[in-house]
């Protein structure tokens, strides 16, 4: 599938639809370097549980390269109308963002700046500062439900999770460290899906 944003990039996702009524709707956004596809095995869990997935290739990367802007190392940073965009694309519903690294960064400012659009957010290895994505003056701001997944020894996120997790005033906010040192999706696996999709379900319905 693929949506238009308001700023002229052509976004390439891939969209999950569960059997029946979604139970609710999840948007994917993946790390610097990566791709939609690298959230399948998320997005199949998702699915499996009833929920709506998108995950989408951000501006610049993979297959969304049609755009005002540069592409592959040097592709923006910041994808904020991307979301927009897949909001809208998705029939303009509450969603849940989830995110890894410089896409857990652009789920969190984008949750902290929009919050009657977002559900909750699942952060994957969010940092401090990914190239300006400024994720401790958002954090202040996000009211919305926040589950943190990252590794203990993340070299590259380092403490930024407990730094952003501590500043959150959200009700509901959780912050949960996995044994290594991988990064972003390289976390995923059948028990952190689960949790996810748990959680997720939990973020829509409040069970």
């Amino acid at each position: 599938m693929h949506y238009s944003t308001r700023d002229g990039w052509t976004i390439v996702g891939d969209l999950y639809l569960p059997a029946g009524k979604p139970a609710g709707e999840a948007i994917l956004l993946h790390q610097r370097g990566g791709e939609a596809a690298d959230w399948r095995s998320l997005c199949l869990t998702l699915q499996s549980r009833g929920i709506e997935a998108l995950a989408i290739d951000q501006r610049g990367t993979h297959r969304s390269t049609t755009g005002p802007g540069p592409i592959g190392n040097n592709a923006p940073w910041f994808t904020g109308p991307d979301i927009a965009g897949a909001i809208h694309f998705l029939r303009g519903k509450r969603v849940t963002l989830i995110g890894a690294s410089y896409g857990a960064n652009n789920a969190l400012l984008y949750a902290a700046a929009h919050p009657a659009q977002i559900k909750g957010i699942v952060l994957f290895s969010p940092g401090v500062n990914y190239n300006g994505l400024m994720a401790l003056p958002a954090a202040k701001k996000c009211t919305v439900p926040t589950l943190i997944i990252s590794a203990q020894h993340d070299p590259i996120a380092a403490d930024s999770p407990t730094q952003i997790n501590n500043l959150l005033p959200a009700r509901i906010h959780r912050l949960h460290y996995l044994p290594g040192s991988l990064h972003g999706t390289a976390l995923l696996g059948p028990a952190v899906n689960s949790m996810v999709a748990k959680t997720c379900l939990f973020m829509m319905h409040g069970r």
